[in-house]
């Protein structure tokens, strides 16, 4: 039951957010959003999926350097096989594609899959640490809108509050805390947390003695590089949006990059949270939904075609 929820809890996030998305718009303005799809400078898109290619390839490279620290050392297109077969993989299961990776080179290579693991691990660790870097800059630079936001929800809020309410409602969220700490110590799934954390430790750890650490650090770099040229050139395809200011872009970048992670490949969670950021910055429902629309199709359809064929690949090699 677990692991069915794991699939179909992310897929009816997903279509959850494209029903109330599509529901506050008028038939005028579906139609709007199928032309910015219809009328989009694709040639933009092209390039920011060559720069995607890029980053896959770089990733693909980098991971022989923690490899190597294990005595192993697959070729670079065993590399891009387990890594663009796991892109596909999380399209369907999210998160899945770490598992598919270490199976692919356990396979094709003979790398233990619970070392292959731990290589993925760390470098998701460092990955993530890259991304709350990119978060901190967009917060930074976007700090007016986001400041007006809250204080106008706030305002809000605070207008319509009722006492009485906000004391039920602060009493129910006491409860579910107790009853959460309680249930956790019980289940001791906190020191399950803090193994696992320890364990993230150790592999992050592993980065800083490998011989190669600078190349490795280089190639992150390069790698989270491509992801925000990826996502900047996509800003031209609109006419509407060619002039979106760097703490637009970053934002938007940063919300994109998190739906990615928590649903399956970001299906209907994309495009909702990048138009829902856009707004802050003054652009339309319309035209945030179009462009995410835009970049999250042309994004899905590259890892298709790339997992398809390494798939395939996989399959004649063994």
């Amino acid at each position: 039951m677990l692991k069915i929820l794991k699939v179909l809890l992310p897929l009816l996030l997903g279509g959850f957010l494209i029903l109330i998305s599509y529901n506050q718009f008028t038939p005028a303005q579906l139609e709007e959003i199928k032309s910015y799809l219809r009328d989009a400078d694709y040639s933009w898109i092209l390039l920011g999926l060559f720069f995607a290619m890029l980053s896959h390839l770089s990733r693909a490279w980098r991971w022989n350097y923690m490899l190597a620290a294990l005595g192993k050392k697959p070729t670079f297109l065993n590399n891009i096989i387990a890594i663009g077969s796991g892109y596909a993989m999380n399209l369907i299961i999210p998160r899945s594609g770490e598992v598919t990776r270490a199976v692919i080179v356990n396979r094709t290579d003979d790398i233990p899959v619970d070392q292959g693991l731990g290589t993925i691990i760390a470098e998701r660790v460092l990955d993530f640490i890259i991304l709350l870097a990119i978060t901190t800059t967009a917060l930074l630079t976007a700090s007016t809108e986001i400041l007006d936001f809250f204080k106008t929800g706030l305002d809000s809020a605070f207008a319509k509050a009722n006492p009485i309410k906000i004391a039920m409602y602060t009493g129910v969220f006491l409860i579910i805390a107790v009853l959460g700490i309680f249930l956790l110590k019980k289940m001791n799934l906190i020191q399950k947390v803090r193994n696992f954390l320890l364990g993230i430790k150790d592999g992050f750890t592993t980065i800083w003695t490998m011989k190669q650490k600078w190349l490795y650090l280089a190639h992150t770099l390069f790698i989270w590089g491509m992801y925000l040229a990826m996502f900047y050139v996509c800003i031209f395809a609109i006419p509407d949006t060619d002039s979106m200011p760097l703490s637009a872009v970053l934002s938007a970048f940063v919300a994109g990059s998190f739906a990615v992670a928590f649903t399956n490949g970001g299906f209907g969670a994309y495009p909702y949270l990048i138009s829902q950021v856009l707004l802050l910055f003054g652009y339309g429902a319309v035209v945030g939904t179009a462009f995410g629309w835009i970049v999250w199709l042309s994004q899905t359809a590259l890892v298709l075609v790339f997992g398809l064929i390494c798939f395939l690949l996989f399959s004649l090699r063994k």
